[in-house]
């Protein structure tokens, strides 16, 4: 199997027979519907590793008719989601590896937090970490069957600091807002400490209101393109002074999808994932899309 046979633009979701993959296969199927493109199933047999000139997924397909765990999978996206074009692809190999490499086409990669092989106690799988890591797509992880069924107006809630990892969270955001329904919730969360040239034990006589107007004005600037592209989708814009996990886990508890960039504006250039982005995955109670910058050219909907 070559990545060439992934659709663009297509929803990805990669399964093993666990509960957690079942949760992220309904879940993609729900997006894939939503989105009008097709859903690839993926499972990876982990037996083998057969690297491949030209062949991106560097693995070897088998027939997918002999592989019970997608033959349970068709059935039930043909159950949840029948009008999805479904197509399955039974590859020996690793799932990590598989996956990232069917990432370089993808518009969504899925998966559920934990596979079949994960530790019980733990939050987030090793494959779910490593594939949050390493996409070239968004990377959607889904730990919760309440994810299936969320409120009719539940939000997709986005984290906004102006950074260009940001900027793609918001393109996703809207665009999931728009196929779904749903309004969207703008979260701007900004600390800001007056220390230099200020005495220990004196107040600070700043200007709070001016600098609460600044950052307003940051994430209202974020928004403005989204907002005319999508002019359907209802948003709220909520700028406030505090810590960006607190409140986007906050919101995460009546949210049908908490999307973030890979790094802020604070995070070390070196770092692939940073701090926000990790505590809200392995914390949030809704499922949480994960979205790296990207050039305009892939995706083609700059505002």
């Amino acid at each position: 199997m070559d990545s060439r046979e992934i659709a663009s633009h297509s929803v990805v979701v990669g399964v093993d027979g666990s509960p957690s993959s079942r949760l992220a296969l309904r879940w993609a199927a729900g997006k894939a519907a939503g989105a009008g493109q097709p859903l690839h199933v993926i499972h990876a047999l982990e037996a083998e590793v057969v690297l491949r000139e030209n062949e991106q997924l560097g693995t070897p397909e088998v027939a997918a008719d002999d592989d019970a765990v997608l033959t349970s999978a068709l059935e039930l996206v043909a159950t949840d989601a029948p009008g999805v074009h479904s197509v399955a692809h039974s590859v020996t190999g690793f799932a990590v590896t598989t996956l990232t490499a069917a990432s370089r086409l993808a518009g969504t990669l899925v998966a559920g937090s934990r596979g079949r092989g994960a530790i019980p106690a733990a939050l987030l799988g090793s494959v779910s970490q490593q594939l949050v890591l390493h996409s070239c797509c968004p990377v959607v992880i889904v730990r919760d069957s309440r994810a299936l069924s969320p409120e009719q107006g539940a939000p997709v809630v986005v984290g906004v600091d102006g950074s260009e990892e940001s900027a793609g969270a918001v393109r996703y955001a809207f665009a999931h807002a728009a196929e779904t329904g749903r309004p969207v919730i703008a979260m701007h969360s900004w600390w800001w400490e007056p220390l230099e040239g200020v005495n220990v034990g004196e107040p600070w006589t700043g200007d709070w209101t001016q600098i609460s107007t600044q950052e307003g004005a940051l994430l209202a600037e974020s928004l403005a393109g989204w907002r005319e592209k999508y002019p359907d989708v209802h948003v709220e814009e909520r700028s406030v002074r505090g810590d960006p996990v607190v409140d986007l886990l906050e919101q995460s508890r009546g949210a049908a999808l908490v999307v973030v960039g890979s790094r802020g504006r604070g995070g070390f250039t070196g770092l692939l994932l940073g701090s926000v982005s990790q505590r809200v995955l392995k914390r949030a109670t809704c499922p949480v899309a994960v979205v790296r910058s990207e050039p305009p050219a892939k995706h083609g909907d700059e505002p």
